[in-house]
């Protein structure tokens, strides 16, 4: 049929829905600004889609042939297709912006441990070289170090899958990443004996990153050569005690352990292979640095996760500024009804703070990680706070066989003799808000993550403020809400409320028959129908209680409701990519070894599959402009109820918006093929 045109003087709920599955280009300005109309009325302030830089959307694959009906050959398109990137992802940070998002919460960023896909153990100084975007490589920027024909060297074969979302494969990815990184390496160190000039000027901007960063970089590279040797990055499984300690013997003037540092660099290729990895961490950070630049100007921010580990190789270079044998884990969880044993090093309280109150090794450490993870974002997600105030910490040697430890062996810090200084609760108000504030970030826009069991000393120094006998008042933080299982319509405090993370199953999955939401009080469904759907006069009586029948009837029905409910509780919200697109996997089980861990992402044709999944409601997408008016709706009532102000001005204030949001709702519903 024919498509209508949305003239710009016109009231959106006056027109004839166009029909058109998929938004137009002309559409989608309109639709952007009535999402941010509409949270801004909610009183939303920060709006962040939570989706790791690994599950990020890949280019659609150039299909060259299908190789068999489970496999099909792709040629190199853009990025490393076996893996997402954060990086230059202007496509899908604007439809996520168009939705209403206003920030994207990514994992760490950082340099994977071998074997180890979880964000949460990587380095906190090398970047992931999987997320670069390889196209700009092909630019004069940056000396054209990769040709059409390097690409078309590289072949792709990848399973034929038709779900609404795609697995990362990491060993592919690293294979891959080898490859096309080695190449452009060779053709940077030919282009630069060849004088081209291009390649002079990137070499000037590498020489000036090395030096910048070489109080992490030299060490790390050292530290790749000898994993390579002992093929791990857990040095604890070397089996050279020299090498396992080889930094701490250097600093103790072990004229062996200097010798051997020595011996490695020099070895035939070494040189190279420390130079080309350098090269390489150059290239992300060049890439970073300029994808900041560029959301700048598109208006959507990035928030780091500032994560409360370190990888091998931090632990390896650093070995002053860690405790033997203490690691931080989590109290609950665990095998047999035990703590989580997370095998993170613990920061040696001792080396936090020199006498006269200026930063130890522990402390500068700890300053270098949060400024690291700050470089390339706007705003820092705060990875289990409680790690950075009073550590829950056991000891490794005392782990039992079955993976079980005597409580004689776990506790918090404060409730040990091993921070005999109380150096620990001064972390975050003399190092990580001091940071944070140098950064021009307020501390209350940050996500601080806290949940879990928490001591007491955590909550003097967190939610008090408290730090001896001084009381920061202006530092009193709130923490985020898990809203799973709560009733959001009298919740005051939290900062950032979220219905499920990169931690928490889907909420697509909690819609089974027998679910136990549907004896909790936060799903029912008088509680949902009277919140969302107030009821002040005769009409808005009916309303309530039809949807308080569909909601029984239809569990569909009562997500969305809980997804509007997200949507009234806190200043800041925080949404998964699986909930947003409706996937029924989940991302990371918290807490479990699984073989799927970290591997979710959105397939390439991530806008149609949402768009489809919105008319067919196969899966549970979330329809933005239908759940912010049911929002919409419950405060408007809301506000009447409490006789803020009068219904006649309350209804006159909204009725535009709620009209704007219905005509976008019903689009998104309608079929391409009307």
């Amino acid at each position: 049929m024919n498509k209508v045109s949305i003239s710009p003087n016109a009231p959106l709920y006056q027109i004839s829905p166009s029909f058109q599955r998929k938004l137009r280009d002309d559409e989608k300005p309109e639709f952007e600004k009535t999402m941010n109309e509409a949270f801004d009325y909610l009183g939303i302030q920060n709006r962040a889609l939570i989706i790791h830089g690994s599950s990020f959307p890949n280019k659609k694959d150039s299909i060259v042939k299908n190789c068999s009906s489970d496999y099909s050959l792709t040629k190199l398109n853009g990025k490393n297709p076996y893996i997402g990137t954060p990086f230059h992802a202007k496509e899908f940070t604007d439809f996520a912006k168009m939705n209403g998002f206003n920030a994207i919460q990514l994992g760490p960023n950082g340099k994977l441990n071998k074997r180890d896909n979880s964000p949460y153990h990587a380095s906190i100084f090398a970047k992931n070289e999987l997320f670069l975007d390889y196209d700009r490589l092909k630019s004069d920027e940056y000396a054209n170090i990769l040709s059409d024909k390097d690409y078309n060297d590289v072949k792709i074969i990848k399973p034929a899958k038709h779900e609404n979302y795609e697995m990362t494969d990491f060993d592919e990815a690293q294979e891959i990443s080898k490859v096309v990184t080695h190449k452009a390496y060779t053709n940077f160190k030919t282009k630069l004996s060849d004088g081209d000039k291009k390649a002079q000027e990137l070499n000037s901007e590498f020489i000036e990153f090395k030096q910048n960063n070489d109080y992490w970089l030299e060490k790390d590279s050292i530290f790749r050569l000898f994993s390579d040797i002992h093929g791990s990055d857990n040095f604890e499984n070397w089996d050279s005690e020299l090498d396992k300690n080889l930094i701490a013997r250097i600093s103790e003037g072990d004229k062996a352990a200097e010798a051997r540092y020595d011996l490695i660099k020099t070895r035939p290729g070494a040189k190279e292979k420390m130079d080309e990895y350098k090269f390489i961490q150059f290239l992300l950070e060049k890439e970073e640095q300029e994808d900041k630049l560029n959301r700048k100007e598109d208006g959507i921010k990035y928030i780091g996760d500032l994560l409360v580990g370190y990888s091998y190789a931090d632990e390896w270079s650093n070995p002053d500024a860690f405790l033997k044998d203490w690691r931080v884990g989590c109290p609950e969880g665990g095998k047999n009804g035990g703590p989580q044993l997370w095998n993170i090093a613990v920061l040696n309280p001792d080396e936090l703070f020199k006498d006269d109150g200026s930063l130890g090794v522990s402390g500068q450490l700890l300053k270098q990680k949060i400024e690291r993870t700050l470089d390339g974002v706007e705003n820092i997600r705060v990875d289990n706070v409680m790690g950075l105030v009073d550590p829950y910490i056991y000891k490794s040697s005392a782990i039992k066989q079955d993976g079980s430890i005597n409580d004689a062996d776990r506790n918090y810090l404060s409730e040990t003799d091993i921070d005999k200084h109380h150096n620990y609760p001064k972390i975050l108000h003399n190092i990580l808000i001091p940071v944070l504030k140098e950064h021009n970030i307020d501390p209350h826009d940050v996500v601080w993550e806290d949940l879990g069991s928490q001591s007491g000393t955590f909550k003097e120094v967190f939610y008090n403020g408290r730090l001896g006998d001084k009381v920061y008042e202006d530092e009193k933080l709130n923490g985020i809400m898990y809203t799973k299982g709560s009733q959001m319509q009298h919740v005051k405090g939290p900062g950032y409320s979220f219905l499920s993370t990169h931690d928490n199953e889907p909420a697509a999955s909690l819609l089974e028959e027998g679910s136990w939401i549907y004896d909790n009080n936060g799903w029912n469904t008088l509680y949902l129908a009277g919140y969302m759907m107030p009821i002040y006069d005769e009409s808005s009586r009916q309303k309530s209680e039809d949807f308080c029948k569909e909601i029984e009837a239809n569990p569909r029905t009562r997500l969305k409701a809980k997804y509007a409910e997200l949507f009234r509780g806190t200043p800041n919200i925080q949404v998964s990519f699986a909930d947003l697109f409706g996937i029924d996997k989940t991302y990371n089980l918290g807490g479990h070894e699984n073989n799927d861990n970290w591997k979710l992402r959105l397939n390439a044709d991530y806008e149609n599959t949402y768009y489809k999944s919105l008319e067919t409601e196969k899966e549970p997408a979330m329809n933005m402009p239908e759940l912010l008016g049911i929002a919409v709706n419950s405060r408007a009532g809301m506000e009447i109820i409490e006789a803020k102000r009068e219904k006649s001005e309350v209804l006159n204030d909204v009725s535009d918006l709620q009209g704007r949001l219905e005509y976008w709702k019903n689009v998104l519903k309608e079929s391409d093929d009307d």
